[in-house]
């Protein structure tokens, strides 16, 4: 195994792990999708560099950046096998949030973390990923990205320019986003009132003609195991889903990646989470993601 020194070697592994944790949670999570796992990463990259820290490292962040990557683009490629088995729709782990920050602190997040980025970066490749990643919303130069990938620099810019004309990353860089956080919230409070008393028609005018409707319960949980497309059946899901879910469930407005989404709970007990993607124009509802597989809601609490 190859070890390393701290930028300063008097720095202990626990400073480093304080230091160095939240950023490579974050490359992890937006490189998997998943909470459970990028957390799992990150203990097992520690563990791994316990008591190996003796060659000398110039910059540490990129070292350890370069290692999760790597990490992750192993993970990916056995996570990928896994999918051929996975029943109905795989659809990114939640992060829910119960408190609230100011509309402007959210925002400064958003745009990194949301849940419609998640969706879109699991269109791409694990190369693509872990390049766009650390450009896009990590501001590593080219030729740092190179020195991880051990390619060319020209090599990391056309990955780059490339994933650029496939992502469209337009809504999640509004102007004025604390306006539209205060939008949102008051259009998801409205889709709570639906579904909670069965008022299910007052959604119509919400969602575009076009909406899809994607559930994912790992086959664990009765969900749709394919899309389902336009508002007369989305509006009919959602009218089942209303049924069989309330009175006994409870729903309430939540932060999920730092978006306003749903928590259904049961008993105290999480059930499922709702998030939205929305028209920039008409500000309908264009996508629901609908998460009730229980493995990827664990580590919720009501």
């Amino acid at each position: 195994m190859q070890s390393f020194t701290m930028d300063q070697p008097t720095t202990s592994m626990e400073d480093l792990y304080t230091t160095y944790k939240p950023h490579l949670f974050s490359i992890a999570y937006r490189m998997l999708g998943s909470r459970s796992d990028a957390e799992d990463m990150v203990q097992d990259l520690f563990l791994s560099i316990h008591g190996h820290i003796n060659e000398n490292i110039h910059n540490t962040k990129s070292y350890l950046s370069k290692m999760m990557v790597n990490r992750c683009l192993n993970e990916l490629k056995s996570a990928r096998k896994k999918r051929i088995s996975y029943v109905g729709n795989w659809l990114p782990e939640p992060m829910v949030r119960m408190n609230e920050d100011s509309p402007l602190e959210s925002a400064e997040r958003h745009d990194t973390i949301s849940y419609a980025f998640l969706i879109l970066m699991d269109k791409l490749t694990p190369l693509e990923r872990a390049v766009f990643i650390l450009r896009e919303v990590f501001a590593y130069e080219h030729n740092e990205i190179s020195e991880m990938f051990n390619k060319t620099e020209v090599n990391c810019r056309k990955i780059f320019s490339r994933v650029k004309k496939k992502v469209d990353l337009s809504s999640e860089k509004q102007g004025n986003p604390s306006a539209r956080l205060v939008e949102e919230k008051e259009l998801v409070t409205r889709f709570i009132a639906a579904i909670s008393n069965g008022n299910i028609q007052s959604l119509v005018d919400m969602l575009t003609e076009d909406v899809i409707l994607i559930a994912d319960g790992g086959g664990k949980v009765s969900a749709a195991i394919r899309p389902i497309y336009w508002k007369e059946r989305v509006l009919k899901l959602l009218r089942a889903l209303s049924d069989s879910r309330f009175p006994v469930s409870k729903a309430q407005l939540v932060q999920v990646n730092e978006r306003p989404g749903v928590l259904l709970s049961q008993d105290d007990i999480p059930t499922g989470v709702i998030c939205f993607e929305w028209d920039d124009q008409t500000m309908s509802i264009q996508r629901i993601y609908i998460i009730v597989n229980p493995d990827k809601l664990q580590h919720l609490a009501v």
